[in-house]
């Protein structure tokens, strides 16, 4: 309906991206960074298939003038940085990463690279250090047995553990306040 509209043929583009459609995204992105040439995240998508399809240096400037937009993205320098370590740019990638845990300490991925690139820079005590962090906050496989045990046993936990719930008025709740006005 609005042919100038670029938004929705990035909208478009990240549905074929999520299908593995990368042609058909690229074509979309192409239009709607002609549309938009400085489209943050038709360039971020547009860097995202650039990399799918094996043109890393593409990717890179492309996610280099996205981030140049939104410097504090911590997906634009993840993805930025995990592209340099597929170029084999270690040290690159390394002041990547370490921007996104500037902007958030506890990005797992960000642990998790940072220890195989620490390790392939012969840094082994900053690689043990987030090899460490990584282990201590991943997700702890027989958490959910646990997890479910405790709420069979606690319904009142795991009514409150579901987004759309029914809450039962006690006695006390059932009764209106005083003052007129509402208290909830």
């Amino acid at each position: 309906m609005r042919p100038d509209y670029a938004d929705a043929y990035t909208n478009i583009a990240i549905a074929d991206f999520s299908w593995q459609r990368y042609d058909d995204s690229r074509t979309n992105l192409e239009h709607a960074l002609k549309l938009a040439p400085n489209n943050a995240r038709a360039l971020y998508y547009m860097a995202l298939v650039e990399r799918e399809q094996g043109h890393l240096d593409a990717a890179i400037t492309d996610l280099r003038a996205m981030i140049a937009q939104y410097p504090r993205s911590r997906d634009g320098h993840r993805e930025l940085g995990f592209s340099l370590y597929q170029q084999h740019k270690y040290d690159e990638a390394r002041a990547e990463y370490e921007t996104v845990q500037s902007i958030d300490p506890d990005d797992l991925a960000a642990h998790y690279i940072l220890a195989i690139v620490y390790r392939r820079l012969g840094m082994k005590d900053a690689a043990a250090r987030e090899a460490a962090a990584f282990a201590d906050q991943k997700d702890d496989p027989t958490a959910n047995t646990y997890a479910l045990d405790y709420l069979r046993t606690h319904p009142d936990v795991t009514a409150e553990s579901v987004p759309w719930h029914v809450h039962r008025q006690s006695s006390i709740e059932a009764e209106p306040a005083s003052g007129g006005g509402p208290d909830h």
